[in-house]
């Protein structure tokens, strides 16, 4: 009889109530929905580390409050259960940053071929596993998936972390013998029933944190950060500077990046400031002249090696290590894409440039005159009214004259 109504309770959608809440934590707790186990001795012995270790336990909320806000407003909109909140707790402690040995990242955890089909990409520039706003939507859509599938959260969540095969294969064994198929009467294996319950442990020490003697930090519930959208390559140094914010801060709200520059291809890349700092950092972007990008692309060469690289662009080896992300003693290959410092090509750039304006005011305020058979700097000096060294000065050049040669003359 309760298997029934726990199964039934956990097929429900938590209804959405318009109720105000300054505390996160209390918005949070309005929204869970799916129900203990009957058995609570394995919730108890899951919640004893958190509970014995409040300060640990705290240490992971701090790591929410950036986050938080947008995945409760993200499960609220799509009439998800609230425990879905606390999945990042359990994958990542909400850390974005952190690594696993099973090459899953991001704060939902997803390992490279999960996150392929989930449309998240991965490459040298960036990594939207550990995207905030794209994990969580990729994540969320999965759930939902999950949970359509199955038609019970719980199952749902064990299936996000031990997969949908092997829940399905579950499933078929007890239909085939005619028996319940609840999530507490399938065989599933250890870990995903000890994944369901551990989330379940986490939601009973929020909803109980004062019986647990954990008191948990207040989080606002508004929102941390806010999206702007970029259309161009810029330096995430630029970034930092335009936007007033630390490389710390940046980097947690923006981990998903590899390198040192953002790079944009086909669609414009979303970037996360803080709320406070958005109109400065688009006001101060607006206004800005300079060059938005301080580093390019090079092709490898056939047989190059990165110590030539790195002294034909100005640049050490090791920035070049550093900034690609190349392991020491390890070769590079024959049409390997790099980063290179773009000031070889700006300083180039100004000197044409310069040249250029050079060529302008020849045109605009002198005359040329064409050396000729006989002719030496003294009488073409005479003819001009001028001097030898004013001429020598206007052309950079020195005494020798050849014939057909080009002399400015400035005119007076």
């Amino acid at each position: 009889m309760f298997s029934s109504i726990s199964a039934y309770a956990d097929k429900l959608v938590p209804i959405k109530k318009n109720q105000h809440h300054e505390n996160l934590w209390d918005r949070i707790r309005n929204g869970f929905a799916l129900t203990l186990p009957p058995d609570n001795k394995a919730i108890r012995k899951i919640e004893a580390p958190y509970t014995q270790n409040p300060h640990a336990f705290n240490h992971i909320v701090a790591s929410s409050e950036r986050y938080l806000f947008y995945v409760v407003e993200e499960i609220e909109r799509r009439n998800m259960p609230m425990e879905i909140a606390l999945i990042p707790v359990i994958e990542s402690s909400y850390n974005p940053l952190i690594k696993s040995d099973n090459r899953s990242a991001g704060l939902w955890q997803f390992i490279p071929e999960t996150a392929k089909i989930l449309g998240l990409t991965q490459n040298v520039w960036h990594d939207d596993r550990r995207d905030i706003v794209a994990s969580t939507q990729a994540a969320l859509d999965y759930l939902q998936y999950l949970y359509r599938k199955f038609d019970n959260w719980k199952l749902a969540i064990a299936a996000y972390n031990v997969g949908e095969g092997v829940v399905s294969k579950a499933l078929a064994r007890n239909l085939h013998k005619g028996r319940p198929v609840s999530f507490y009467d399938l065989n599933l294996p250890i870990e995903a029933k000890h994944y369901v319950y551990k989330l379940l442990a986490i939601k009973d020490i929020v909803t109980n944190s004062k019986k647990y003697g954990i008191q948990l930090r207040p989080i606002p519930n508004r929102p941390y950060f806010d999206e702007v959208k970029i259309h161009e390559h810029i330096d995430i140094s630029l970034v930092t500077r335009l936007a007033n914010i630390s490389d710390i801060e940046f980097t947690a709200l923006n981990p998903a990046y590899n390198r040192f520059v953002i790079k944009v291809s086909d669609e414009p890349r979303t970037l996360l400031l803080p709320k406070d700092k958005k109109e400065i950092f688009v006001q101060n972007l607006e206004t800005y002249q300079d060059p938005r990008f301080s580093w390019r692309i090079y092709h490898v060469q056939k047989g190059e090696k990165i110590n030539d690289i790195a002294a034909r662009h100005g640049t050490t080896v090791k920035q070049l290590q550093t900034i690609n992300g190349i392991a020491r003693n390890k070769n590079l290959v024959f049409g390997q894409k790099i980063l290179v410092p773009q000031s070889v090509l700006v300083a180039e750039s100004k000197k044409d440039a310069i040249v250029q304006k050079k060529r302008q005011f020849w045109n605009d305020k002198s005359d040329v005159h064409i050396v000729k058979k006989g002719d030496t700097l003294y009488h073409i000096a005479r003819r001009y009214r001028t001097t030898v060294d004013q001429i020598k000065q206007w052309n950079n050049s020195n005494d020798n004259l050849s014939i057909g040669q080009k002399l400015y003359i400035v005119k007076s």
